[in-house]
């Protein structure tokens, strides 16, 4: 589904958005992720080799229904997409001012990254960050997906992620971008890094009080990243450079509740958006895939 409508208040919007939603990662504040303290972890059934893990007992992951397809290299592409009939929103995102070119083709919320060309910005912007979502989120609200819903009505907020680098080794991230706010307002982001890459960091400072430490019922083990993007605040949990975890099945309130706990809460009473996909800072990319991803409010 081409919406060209959009592009222009898409352009204008996801700078400042994604920027926050994204890292601080120029060249001169680059350097390697997995110098902070702590070690990383593999998650729950991922691999080294970055094939796509294999599915736990009793994992959602796998066995969803998807439909709705395309294939575009418009830079704003959004395409109305579905996994076992909750709709999502697929959006190709080529937001930064680095971003050169790219082909991207999906089905239901799984993706992949045909091609890409790009450099980072000088602000250290990723070129693009191609990615599928539910909940307000960017420009659009899906209907009936869930989200947004108030941190208090909410008795889990489970959602996996399946995803292959298929050989890709270079400056991208794969990782879920988790909007807060009030339903309407956006307030901060929790973001969850499955990739750490080689020369690009989470927006804010490495917490030294948070490195190597888990997450109540989450998988392996994380360094926490936090601080102010764009006058919002910002939690990351980060996987250990070389660390890469490919497959993952968590609630999105115990990060939520986990921040609390440490005192790194982020503003807002309400889960906005949940999306999964990659910041990449420089191409070549060919075929790096979103393989599943879902997001299940109750």
């Amino acid at each position: 589904m081409r919406a060209r409508s959009l592009a222009e208040s898409f352009a204008r919007f996801t700078l400042a958005a994604a920027l926050a939603a994204g890292c601080s990662g120029s060249s001169d504040d680059g350097g390697s992720g997995g110098e902070a303290a702590g070690t990383g972890g593999s998650g729950s059934a991922s691999v080294s080799s970055g094939t796509g893990g294999t599915t736990n007992p009793g994992s959602e992951l796998g066995a969803g229904t998807m439909s709705g397809s395309g294939n575009s290299s418009e830079r704003y592409e959004t395409g109305l997409v579905s996994r076992d009939d909750t709709p999502y929103v697929l959006i190709t995102n080529g937001w930064g001012p680095g971003f050169g070119s790219h082909t991207v083709s999906w089905e239901g919320t799984s993706f992949t990254v045909e091609s890409m060309s790009g450099t980072a910005g000088s602000m250290g912007q990723p070129a693009s960050y191609p990615t599928v979502f539910c909940g307000r989120y960017s420009v659009r609200e899906v209907p009936d997906c869930g989200l947004p819903a108030p941190s208090a009505s909410i008795t889990s907020l489970r959602t996996g992620w399946r995803w292959a680098k298929n050989g890709n080794e270079g400056e991208y991230n794969a990782a879920y971008d988790i909007w807060m706010g009030n339903g309407t307002q956006l307030r901060g982001y929790l973001m969850v890094w499955l990739r750490d890459p080689p020369s690009y960091q989470p927006a804010g400072q490495p917490n030294s009080a948070h490195q190597g430490v888990t997450v109540a019922n989450v998988p392996g083990s994380w360094n926490i990243w936090n601080g102010m993007v764009n006058g919002l605040p910002i939690v990351n949990w980060v996987r250990a450079e070389g660390n890469d975890s490919y497959e993952i099945e968590f609630d999105v309130m115990d990060f939520v509740r986990d921040a609390e706990t440490r005192g790194l809460s982020v503003p807002g009473d309400t889960v906005n958006a949940v999306a999964v996909g990659f910041e990449i800072w420089e191409g070549p990319i060919t075929n790096l895939k979103s393989v599943d991803f879902y997001v299940d409010v109750n």
